[in-house]
């Protein structure tokens, strides 16, 4: 007769840290994806590859600094905050920020947050989040489970 025994209990015990672990993750997530939004839209200001869409020329051809860099106010004001368990907030305070980002009447529209008309990401920013987001939850997996020499 053979006996064959199964230790669970160090498995028992990783699957029981496993939902903090993934919580912890989501949250620093959350943290990633605002921040990677926020770097995106603040360089969209510099970087014309990373606007969702190109911007119309100005009208005072007389002007010397660049397009929507007065005081650089709209640009240096972004902030990313978490709101809830699964919610990441981007945006600023600057009252005139909607109206450069959707236009108006008599104004044309020059996004920077990377949103494109069809309300996604940029494949810029969802790239960046992507694969910073898949590290965060391998760390936390791996930290729970083992990676086999980390």
């Amino acid at each position: 007769m053979i006996t064959v025994t199964i230790d669970t209990l160090d498995l028992t015990r990783k699957l029981a840290d496993f939902p903090e672990a993934l919580a912890r993750a989501q949250q620093n997530a959350l943290k990633v994806i605002g921040n990677e939004v926020k770097n995106h839209t603040t360089e969209a200001f510099r970087n014309a590859s990373l606007r969702p869409s190109p911007w119309a020329p100005r009208k005072d051809r007389k002007a010397t600094h660049p397009l929507l860099i007065r005081s650089g106010d709209l640009r240096d004001n972004f902030r990313a905050v978490v709101t809830g368990p699964d919610t990441v907030v981007v945006g600023t305070k600057v009252k005139y920020a909607g109206y450069h980002q959707h236009g108006t009447k008599n104004m044309p529209a020059r996004p920077f947050f990377p949103i494109d008309a069809d309300g996604q990401l940029t494949s810029a920013a969802m790239r960046d989040i992507k694969d910073n987001v898949e590290a965060i939850y391998k760390k936390e997996i791996d930290k729970v489970f083992g990676n086999g020499g980390g």
